[in-house]
């Protein structure tokens, strides 16, 4: 009886009109490690929740209704997203919904044991960042502070300083021991000659900031190390869908 009752306010929940006889799959998914996301929250234009996803991260249903539906996919410690499905009026849809790793209100024990899954990508910043030398953000540092943008984020480091040109509408980096030279950037390991200041911190793993030749390691110690270096390291997210 009770099983029977539960099923009925199940079925309560889910508005029947206009729904189609499609079954929806989908597969929640860690858009940077592809790992199964379980209890995430499935709901239609964010409305209320309408299930969760099960232990492999996968959820099935014939709720939806046929057309052009928009599916809210929310977990705690990440960004809940919107994804435009197409459901027809009968048959089968699979879709993997990616989200992003954002660590807000997760246990500190939680955000390590991820950089410790993440360790061989980032293996080498991570090694710089135990020295000292230099400055540094990893992603729950900038996360923490809710930096809006990597020039944000630089214009806390002592020693650095952000030019603007108004007319231009460009911002370059200077350290203030070598005000008259730029530092080279460097993102993913390859030195590129140009900067955003607006570069969106959801998309940066980490930052190191080398003021001078005193800080600057051998691997980024170029004709230029007299003016400072700045190394970016972008998330790579292989497993990310398109909203």
């Amino acid at each position: 009886m009770g099983a029977l009752v539960g099923s009925l306010l199940a079925l309560a929940v889910v508005p029947q009109t206009g729904a189609s006889q499609a079954t929806v799959r989908g597969r929640v998914v860690d858009s940077e490690t592809g790992s199964p996301l379980v209890g995430a929250s499935i709901s239609l234009r964010r409305g209320p929740s309408l299930l969760t996803t099960d232990s492999s991260g996968q959820f099935v249903t014939r709720a939806f209704p046929a057309g052009d539906v928009v599916v809210t996919v929310q977990q705690l410690g990440y960004a809940g997203a919107d994804f435009r499905i197409r459901v027809p009026d009968s048959g089968e849809v699979d879709k993997v919904f990616s989200l992003d790793f954002t660590g807000q209100r997760m246990p500190t024990i939680a955000i390590s044991a991820r950089a410790e899954q993440l360790l061989s990508r980032y293996s080498d910043f991570e090694r710089r960042r135990q020295r000292g030398a230099g400055a540094f953000f990893r992603w729950d540092d900038l996360a923490k502070e809710s930096f809006g943008s990597v020039g944000d984020a630089l214009r806390t480091v002592r020693g650095v300083r952000i030019k603007c040109n108004q007319q231009t509408y460009e911002c370059f980096a200077f350290m203030a021991r070598s005000p008259n030279c730029q530092p080279v950037w460097y993102m993913d390991g390859m030195e590129v000659r140009s900067f955003h200041e607006n570069t969106p911190i959801r998309d940066v793993y980490g930052i190191e900031i080398y003021r001078g030749p005193g800080e600057i390691p051998g691997e980024f110690s170029g004709s230029n190390a007299a003016c400072g270096a700045i190394v970016m390291w972008t998330k790579s997210r292989p497993y990310r869908s398109t909203p």
